[in-house]
C-alpha cells in the first residue's frame, strides 16, 4: 500500500499533539498534586472522592458543633462556680446570724447583704454567652429567663435541653435549664423538713433531722406535740399523717426523738402545747430560699425575747438545710457539666481519628505519586522530543536527495 506525504504529515502531527497532551496532563498533576484532574480521568475514583469529601465535611461540622458545645459548657461551669460561691457566702452569713452575740440590728445588716447576693444570683441566672444567647433559658435563648415580679423571681424560660450532633449517632446536651438549676430545689434534708409551730411559747429549737432507715415508709407529715402532765413531767407524742400515734414518751432534754426510721433533735425548753412538724420535703427556688431567710432576719426586733430568738433559730436551721440542698444541687449539675466536657473531648478524639482515615483514603485515590509523576514527565518529554525529531526528518525527505 502506498503512503502519501499527507498521511505521513498527519500521523506525525497527531503523535506530537498526543505527546504534548500527555506531557501537559502530567505537568498539571505535578502542579496541583492531584492525579484525578477531571472525572473522566477516573470516573469511579472521582465518585469515591466526592463521597469522601462529603463525609469529611460532615465530620468537620461535628467538630464545629463540639467547639460550640465546649464553649457553652465552660460558660455554664463558670456561672455555676460563682453561684456555689454565693450560696456558700449566704451559708456563712446564716451561721453568723445564729450566733448568740448577734442582735436584731446586726441581723438586718446581714439581711441587706443577702438581698444583694440574691440580686447577683439573678444576674448570673441571666448570663448570656458570646452570641447573646441566655444559657439558662432552655430553648428560648433570646428571652431573658429570670425577672423580678411582685417580689418574686419568675422563670420565663422552658425546660428544653439543647442538643448538638457530636457524631453520626451521638448527640450531646449543651445546657441545664434555669428551672432545674435555680427553681426546683429540695427543701430540708432532701426527704423531709422540720418546723416549729408559729404559736410556740417555749424556747425549743428543732434541727434538720436525719434518716436512720430508708426502708421504713415515711408517713408524714408528723406532728410532735408536747404536754405537761399533772405531776409536772413534760412528755411528747408523735403522730403520723393519719393522726395515729407513733411515739409517746417522756421528754428528756438533749435526747433524740426517733420515729419510723427518722430522728430529730430538739434543744431548749418546750412548754405545754408547743408542737413541731416533720413534713415531706417540697421544692423551692434558690431565690425563694434566700428571700425567706432575708425576711426572717429582717423580722428580728431590737428588744428580742428568748422566745423570739428561738423562733429565729428555728428559721435559721431550716435555712441551713435548704442552703445545703441548693449547694448539693449546684455541685451535682457541675458534675454533669464535667462529664459532658469529658464526652466532648472523647467525641473530638473519635472525630479526629475518623478524619485522619477519611483524608488518607481520599489522598490514596486522588493525590499524585510525585516520584512516579516525575518519572512519567521525563518519559513524556523524551516521547515528545522523539516525535518532533521524526517529524523534522520526514519533512526533510525528498526524492531529489537520492538522484
Amino acid at each position: 500500500m502506498r503512503v502519501s506525504t499527507n498521511q505521513f504529515q498527519q500521523t506525525s502531527t497527531n503523535s506530537i499533539l498526543d505527546q504534548q497532551s500527555k506531557l501537559l496532563k502530567t505537568q498539571q498533576q505535578l502542579a496541583t498534586g492531584r492525579k484525578i484532574l477531571t472525572p473522566s480521568d477516573d470516573p469511579a475514583g472521582a465518585a469515591r472522592v466526592l463521597d469522601l469529601e462529603k463525609s469529611i465535611g460532615q465530620v468537620e461540622q461535628f467538630n464545629r458543633n463540639l467547639d460550640r458545645a465546649e464553649f457553652a459548657l465552660k460558660t455554664e461551669e463558670s456561672v455555676l462556680e460563682e453561684t456555689g460561691n454565693i450560696i456558700q457566702r449566704v451559708r456563712e452569713l446564716t451561721v453568723q446570724s445564729l450566733n448568740a452575740t448577734q442582735d436584731g440590728a446586726n441581723r438586718k445588716i446581714i439581711a441587706a447583704e443577702i438581698r444583694q447576693l440574691q440580686d447577683q444570683l439573678v444576674q448570673l441566672a441571666n448570663t448570656q454567652d458570646g452570641t447573646g444567647e441566655f444559657i439558662f433559658a432552655g430553648s428560648n435563648t433570646r428571652t431573658r429567663p429570670f425577672a423580678l415580679g411582685d417580689g418574686d423571681v419568675n422563670y420565663t424560660g422552658d425546660q428544653t435541653q439543647r442538643l448538638v450532633q457530636a457524631g453520626p449517632s451521638r448527640q450531646l446536651a449543651t445546657n441545664h435549664t434555669g428551672f432545674e438549676t435555680f427553681m426546683r430545689i429540695r427543701e430540708g434534708n432532701g426527704e423531709f423538713t422540720t418546723a416549729a409551730a408559729p404559736g410556740n411559747g417555749g424556747t425549743a429549737v428543732i434541727d434538720g433531722g436525719r434518716i436512720l432507715d430508708r426502708t421504713v415508709a415515711f408517713d408524714g407529715p408528723y406532728t410532735i406535740a408536747f404536754t405537761e402532765q399533772a405531776n409536772g413531767e413534760l412528755t411528747y407524742t408523735v403522730s403520723n399523717a393519719g393522726g395515729n400515734l407513733v411515739e409517746d414518751a417522756p421528754y428528756n432534754r438533749g435526747d433524740a426523738i426517733v420515729f419510723d426510721g427518722r430522728e430529730v433533735a430538739i434543744s431548749g425548753t418546750p412548754v405545754d402545747g408547743d408542737s413541731f412538724e416533720v413534713a415531706p420535703a417540697g421544692f423551692n427556688s434558690l431565690f425563694g430560699m434566700l428571700d425567706d431567710l432575708a425576711a426572717a432576719l429582717e423580722a428580728s426586733g431590737s428588744n428580742e425575747t428568748s422566745v423570739d430568738r428561738s423562733r429565729f433559730l428555728n428559721a435559721g436551721n431550716s435555712a441551713l438545710g435548704n442552703l445545703d440542698q441548693a449547694l448539693d444541687n449546684i455541685l451535682n449539675i457541675r458534675s454533669e457539666v464535667g462529664a459532658r466536657l469529658n464526652a466532648v473531648d472523647g467525641e473530638r478524639r473519635a472525630n479526629e481519628s475518623s478524619l485522619l482515615d477519611l483524608r488518607e483514603a481520599k489522598s490514596n485515590i486522588e493525590d499524585v505519586d510525585y516520584a512516579k509523576a516525575i518519572s512519567e514527565l521525563n518519559l513524556r518529554q523524551v516521547g515528545l522530543q522523539a516525535a518532533q525529531q521524526s517529524y523534522v526528518r520526514i519533512q526533510g525527505l525528498s526524492l531529489f536527495n537520492f538522484l
